[in-house]
């Protein structure tokens, strides 16, 4: 297929995946007002794993894919990096303009879907996405893309959350429990459900599969136990704070060393010199 013919076709398949993608997401629609002990505690703990491992030298190029309020992105600005961020959101991309502004540091923000990345190939030294990929049309492609402009010698780091994790394992089981012997379910939400914002299901599995078609795979670590398991952030009201920080640092050191057991997943990997989608590479070259 000659290079004509791809750019076509991006064209019409970059149409047809803006018309799935709600353009007006918010996260201010599925953040609690108020973060329990647990969920405070893993999503300071997944950002601190990503950034550690997208950080570069001084003066290399990091794209955030799917930054929405764009957080990272300024913290990883100031530890060095030029950062660019991309996200297909209106809402959040207004709120990421204003977070860089008050920030201070430099990062360049543009509208653009995960599938289909406005940027040269090989033009970064790390790509990173980080709770977002989830949430893409078509994560197979977003990670091709993501492969396609990060440095042959350069680094794709991805951040998800584990919905086959320890947690919700033995809590669905839990519930058969309820339902056999009580005839209800356990009180919801259900952490083993993805929520409605969600279009995939991502577990090890999942995530190892995808990866191992695109990446050399380099490390999938695990981050945090238990989180969101009936009953466990209730009981974490009646643990002293400094207490549950150490139950926290103990369990997770046990998902890094067994990552299926996490509750969220960090993988990181090197792109495979040839890999599903290299057309896509060479339409762009």
């Amino acid at each position: 297929m000659n290079q004509q013919n791809i750019a076509a076709r991006r064209i019409k398949q970059r149409k047809t995946f803006a018309g799935k993608i709600d353009l007006e997401w918010n996260d201010d629609d599925v953040l609690p007002a108020v973060f329990s002990l647990d969920t405070e505690y893993i999503f300071q703990r997944m950002t601190e794993k990503t950034l550690v491992a997208a950080q570069s030298e001084n003066g290399h190029r990091i794209l955030d894919v799917g930054c929405g309020r764009g957080i990272d992105a300024v913290s990883l600005a100031k530890r060095g990096g030029v950062l660019f961020g991309c996200e297909p959101s209106r809402v959040m991309l207004r709120k990421a303009k204003d977070w860089v502004k008050n920030s201070g540091e430099v990062v360049e923000l543009v509208s653009s879907l995960a599938e289909y990345l406005p940027f040269r190939n090989k033009a970064f030294s790390r790509v990173v996405c980080k709770g977002a990929i989830d949430h893409f049309g078509h994560p197979d492609l977003a990670v091709s893309e993501m492969c396609r402009v990060v440095d042959s010698q350069g680094k794709v780091v991805i951040a998800v959350a584990n919905f086959e994790s320890l947690s919700c394992s033995l809590a669905k089981k839990l519930n058969t429990i309820f339902q056999r012997f009580f005839g209800r379910e356990i009180p919801r939400p259900h952490i083993w459900e993805i929520p409605a914002d969600h279009t995939f299901k991502f577990d090890y599995l999942a995530l190892i599969t995808i990866a191992h078609r695109y990446l050399r795979v380099e490390n999938i670590e695990g981050v945090s136990l238990f989180w969101g398991f009936p009953r466990w952030s209730n009981t974490l009201k009646v643990i002293p704070r400094p207490l549950a920080l150490i139950i926290f640092k103990v369990f997770d050191h046990i998902a890094s060393r067994y990552p299926r057991w996490g509750d969220g997943l960090i993988i990181i990997g090197k792109p495979l010199k040839n890999f599903p989608g290299r057309e896509r590479s060479e339409a762009n070259g």
